[in-house]
């Protein structure tokens, strides 16, 4: 008798983390649209309009160690921003495809990807212009070169993020407004 309680209390916690498991996995589609459209917002002033502003403020990172933020160079600080761009995407990357969430999850996937490469290719070479004091002539001439090389890019591909995603939202009835 004990020997067929055991067997059965440890088939009904293997049922049991078996459900749990697979709800932590399967996101509704309110959390696949959040993980993966809402996101995109991070990247709303990419190019110029965010350099600027970076370069205007005091360089920081968050130190783990101290638990807040303290000053750094704008290549880390850059560097930093990054970081937290790549566990965004990450998250993205962690959300099990299926046919309905396919279109949407790719659409941000490029679009992270894309502009995580690039802001590996000029912010951080731009903050480390500015980090060795060049001249405000040759930041303001490799920002305006990163914007010509990478802002109808980006913009096409934010564009054809927020079209799926408007699909989505409507697929499922989320209640969501989507601006492009």
């Amino acid at each position: 008798m004990k020997k067929i309680l055991n067997t059965t209390t440890l088939f009904l916690v293997l049922i049991a983390t078996a459900i749990v498991s697979s709800s932590c996995t399967n996101l509704s589609p309110e959390k696949t649209f959040e993980i993966a459209a809402l996101n995109s917002n991070l990247l709303s002033r990419f190019g110029s309009k965010e350099i600027n502003e970076k370069l205007q403020s005091e360089p920081q990172v968050y130190d783990e160690t101290q638990k807040k933020m303290i000053p750094s160079t704008y290549q880390d600080s850059f560097k930093y921003d990054i970081t937290n761009l790549e566990a965004r995407l990450k998250t993205i990357q962690d959300i099990p495809e299926d046919e309905d969430n396919r279109e949407l999850l790719q659409a941000s996937k490029d679009l992270f990807s894309y502009a995580i490469a690039k802001q590996k290719e000029g912010y951080v070479p731009i903050g480390k212009l500015k980090d060795e004091k060049a001249p405000s002539e040759q930041i303001e001439k490799a920002i305006a070169d990163f914007d010509a090389s990478t802002q109808s890019e980006i913009e096409a591909k934010f564009t054809k993020l927020m079209n799926v995603a408007q699909t989505y939202v409507d697929k499922h009835n989320i209640n969501a407004k989507i601006g492009i």
